[in-house]
């Protein structure tokens, strides 16, 4: 599943990928950044140009800031809610989910908002640009204890998702196949972070991952061939 910064990546390189991303038969498309300005002005259209050329849902998959909560853009399918469980920040635990519910536009009338994914999300390995942002620490995988209590909380609290990140290394498998091991069979395991080749995708779906996004293995002139080799189309 392809992650698009649309704060970094042209609008008309994201219709081109959104487009043969749909051919490949990808179950989706993610715009997600980390830094983000003027996000209405900039989003809705960029979501609209995407959607106008492809059938792929449109998840949207941004941080949320204080007094407003998680953005949400015109035509986006559904919006992954992170609760990060590893932060010194209660506002980025639980307390930007209940301000998005109050924010949201339109909330009158339920039937027309996106999708709301609430999901665990957890870091691996250092990263201090989204310490720095959000509080987080990484989790620990020198043992279980951590991650069997963010595991706990996860079923306890029926989370739709949970979403394993790394920034600069990569999720370790061991870590996949223990979450999978011991989560709901109906949710879903998401894995990102530093997936640039067809073999880390197929490691990750084999350790337990339900999906697995690539962002930067995309962003360079020869994207097309890198985007037919991730995905395994030799045609």
């Amino acid at each position: 599943m392809h992650i698009i910064d649309p704060f970094k990546v042209p609008q008309a390189e994201a219709v081109e990928k959104a487009k043969m991303l749909d051919e490949l038969d990808c179950p989706a498309l993610i715009l997600a950044s980390t830094d983000y300005e003027s996000f209405e002005s900039r989003m809705d259209p960029y979501v609209m140009a995407i959607k106008q050329v492809s059938s792929l849902p449109v998840l949207l998959h941004f941080p949320p800031r204080k007094g407003v909560g998680f953005p949400v853009a015109r035509g986006a399918d559904a919006v992954i809610l992170p609760a990060l469980l590893g932060s010194c920040d209660d506002y980025y635990v639980w307390k930007s989910y209940l301000e998005t519910l109050v924010n949201l536009p339109g909330r009158g009338a339920r039937e027309d908002w996106p999708e709301l994914l609430l999901t665990v999300a957890l870091t691996f390995g250092e990263d201090h640009k989204t310490g720095d942002l959000l509080g987080t620490v990484p989790v620990a995988t020198a043992g279980t204890e951590q991650i069997d209590q963010y595991i706990a909380v996860t079923r306890s609290f029926g989370f739709h998702m949970v979403y394993l990140y790394s920034r600069y290394s990569q999720v370790p498998t061991d870590v996949v196949r223990h979450f999978r091991r011991h989560l709901d069979p109906d949710q879903i395991l998401f894995v990102s972070g530093n997936v640039r080749r067809r073999e880390h995708v197929t490691a990750f779906l084999e350790a337990g991952a339900d999906y697995v996004g690539y962002a930067g293995a995309l962003e360079h002139d020869d994207w097309r061939s890198t985007l037919a080799e991730i995905s395994g189309d030799r045609t």
